[in-house]
């Protein structure tokens, strides 16, 4: 009889755990998701690069035109100098989530969904391009920080 108690203790534990995590995921769902809007509403606001500024991780890996991959802060901080006196770039990039999704570990996490980038022509008309993004984040020191896009 003491066996079964046991027994049955431990899976209640298990289960409890198990709810637990789940919930914890969720909130970090919708954390992660707000940071990733976050991130869209600075771009359109300051620029796309200055924006990255503030959520990229050091060693941020970016895929530049499909064929090249650019690791670090150097690439974005080179991008910021092209523009000075904080004047942005003359496009504007925005995304809105359709998806994230984070680990059970709650240490990583990515989201995807559509963005939408203007370009001023020769003429001063609007190019506009839409497409699919995706995101990778890592949580560092409590906070997401982009790793890879």
């Amino acid at each position: 009889m003491k066996h079964i108690f046991i027994i049955c203790l431990c899976l209640l534990t298990i289960s409890c755990h198990l709810t637990l995590k789940k919930g914890g995921t969720e909130s970090l769902k919708k954390e992660l998701q707000a940071a990733e809007q976050a991130f869209s509403d600075a771009s359109a606001q300051k620029g796309f690069y200055n924006a990255m500024l503030d959520v990229a991780a050091n060693d941020i890996a970016l895929f530049d035109t499909g064929d090249t991959v650019i690791r670090g802060m150097d690439f974005i901080k080179e991008n910021i100098r092209k523009y000075p006196n904080g004047t942005k770039p003359p496009f504007s990039l925005t995304w809105k989530v359709e998806k994230t999704d984070v680990a059970t570990s709650g240490d990583m996490g990515y989201t995807y969904g559509w963005y939408k980038m203007i370009v001023k022509d020769s003429l001063g008309r609007d190019k506009i391009t839409k497409g699919l993004y995706n995101s990778v984040w890592k949580k560092i020191n409590g906070v997401w920080k982009l790793v890879m896009d």
